[in-house]
């Protein structure tokens, strides 16, 4: 009912505003609701023989309620106003859940607490009596213990086993229950301790299939033969190869993982990363030349070439290379401007057919088809009937139909919708979402490929392949302008948004009329979906030389 509070200024007690007041109050964090409560318990804290029973109000009527500090107060009772324990343990009792005030009362360790709080319960006395008697007679903090781990509070229960220095048995439970950080955190005092915990955590997370995490507690630990194996099942290639070295590793075997690590990101198409093994642990010069000119590195792999004093490389494996990149990124380049020229015709065909007749576009009866007379009900179809809109396909309503209310999109007909939109059948609807999709993650692989054919042009022109480099560069050129011209049109056009569509909870609709349920939903969400942000054209920069 009152909203418009949320965001107005915070008043005073008296209705002024905070800097109207010599001294500015600080209100408490939280809701209206502990914002009122604390007021009330800052004016009554002191009243206690006369307002016991709102001061508890105030406690428990918190959000979430404040149960600890009823409890506390109650505490504080027996030892000062023991006349009044019993009138505050009913009220306490009549205004939160009495189970709930048990739990919370072991909690505080006050075992007498507890017992008030469970005499007003419809607990069995042969239950919690026997119970609170065991912890009675136990040492304080194997009490503590017992009550936080009976209390699921696995994390405190494991303090109290470092406070009793029970080790051992402290290591069992952080096992059980899965508690290295906090055991972690207790021993980062002790270095033993801390490194045999390390070690149960690093054997944890290499059984969960957590490698990466296990190899670094290894490494953490000196253990670099077991670090190995687990950044190896990782695929972490840098800090498997520098374990390697580590332990060390006899060269047949470090050659052998080199290999292995080489191939696979040869095939991930990390050619720099494949290019740095071959060079460094396979002492393969030539198998990291072509890893680079793979990559269209070719400034590194010159280099690399230099550096190593193998000259005739240049002549045998980068010329080559630089060859067969400048053909791969023009069939590339052809490819992404035949997509083009092919997609925004159609584009504009297709929104274009939707404007002239949005009828037939949407699946509806044509412009020109037959006249059905509005006075006949007729069952759905996948052709609407005149007495709807032209959006009866997709909204499931038509105003003529008797059975259209009754006619639901159940998940099924949703998963088989959303395949149609996925697939963006031409013909279809969703033909028109999909070509602008389309061409925003062509525009994205234009700017991804924009530096590697910067370097691609630069390592023609080093070696004095000028004429390859002009195709290359013109050809990004142009499909950097084609990009930029056909953003306007293909991502700034207003969508069409489905007319006279009437709006009803019980069909699974919103506020605003739009379906939240089946197939029609996917729909909705695909005119939506060309509402999308365009994307920004990487600008390309043409080398002087080129002219």
């Amino acid at each position: 009912m009152y909203k418009e509070t949320l965001n107005a200024p915070k008043l005073g007690l008296h209705g002024d505003s905070p800097n109207e007041t010599q001294e500015t109050r600080v209100e408490p964090q939280g809701s209206k609701i502990n914002r009122v409560c604390d007021a009330f318990l800052d004016v009554l804290r002191n009243r206690t023989s006369t307002h016991l029973q709102n001061i508890i109000t105030a406690h428990v009527c918190k959000s979430p309620p404040d149960l600890d500090a009823g409890l506390s107060l109650i505490a504080k009772l027996r030892e000062e106003q023991p006349d009044l324990v019993e009138r505050a343990v009913e009220h306490i009792c009549f205004l939160a859940d009495v189970n709930q005030l048990y739990d919370h009362a072991l909690g505080l360790y006050d075992l007498d607490v507890a017992l008030l709080i469970a005499q007003q319960s419809q607990k069995d006395p042969r239950e919690y009596l026997p119970y609170v008697q065991g912890l009675g007679k136990m040492q304080p903090l194997r009490r503590q213990f017992t009550i936080d781990h009976d209390l699921k509070k696995h994390n405190k229960a494991l303090g109290h086993l470092f406070t009793m220095d029970e080790f051992d048995e402290l290591k069992t439970y952080m096992a059980k229950h899965e508690l290295y950080s906090d055991a972690m955190h207790l021993y980062r005092y002790q270095a033993r301790r801390l490194n045999e915990i390390m070690k149960l955590n690093a054997d944890y997370l290499n059984s969960r299939n957590r490698y990466k995490e296990a190899g670094i507690a290894y490494e953490y630990l000196g253990e670099y033969s077991l670090a190995f194996e687990a950044y190896r099942s990782a695929n972490e290639w840098r800090e498997c190869l520098s374990s390697a070295t580590l332990i060390p590793l006899p060269e047949d075997e470090l050659v052998a993982v080199g290999e292995a690590f080489a191939e696979a990101l040869t095939e991930s198409k990390e050619h720099y990363d494949a290019a740095t093994v071959h060079l460094e642990y396979l002492n393969d010069i030539e198998g990291a030349i072509k890893c680079l000119c793979k990559g269209y590195y070719y400034a590194e792999a010159i280099r690399v070439v230099g550096l190593k004093r193998r000259a005739e490389l240049i002549a045998e494996v980068v010329d080559p290379g630089l060859v067969e990149g400048s053909a791969t990124m023009t069939e590339l380049l052809a490819e992404m401007k035949g997509q083009l020229n092919a997609q925004v015709p159609r584009l504009r065909e297709l929104r274009q057919k939707k404007e002239e007749d949005p009828l037939a576009f949407f699946g509806g009866v044509p412009a020109d088809g037959p006249d059905i007379p509005d006075n006949i009900s007729l069952a759905p179809t996948e052709a609407t009937t005149s007495a709807g809109t032209f959006m009866t396909r997709y909204t499931n309503r038509s105003t003529g139909t008797l059975a259209s209310n009754a006619t639901r999109k159940t998940s099924k007909n949703r998963r088989r919708e959303e395949r149609k939109r996925a697939r963006g059948k031409k013909g279809s609807v969703y033909e028109e979402e999909y070509i602008v999709n389309s061409i925003g993650r062509l525009i994205e692989r234009s700017n991804s490929v924009s530096e590697e054919v910067t370097r691609l042009v630069e390592g023609l022109m080093r070696r004095a392949m000028r004429e390859r480099a002009v195709a290359v560069e013109n050809a990004m050129a142009e499909i950097v302008e084609l990009c930029k011209t056909c953003i306007p049109e293909v991502f700034q056009v207003k969508p069409t948004q489905p007319p006279n569509v009437e709006s009803g909870e019980a069909n699974g609709d919103d506020e605003a009329g739009r379906p939240t349920a089946g197939g029609q939903a996917v729909f909705f969400d695909a005119m939506e979906a060309n509402q999308r942000e365009p994307p920004v054209v990487k600008a390309f920069s043409r080398l002087s030389l080129l002219g």
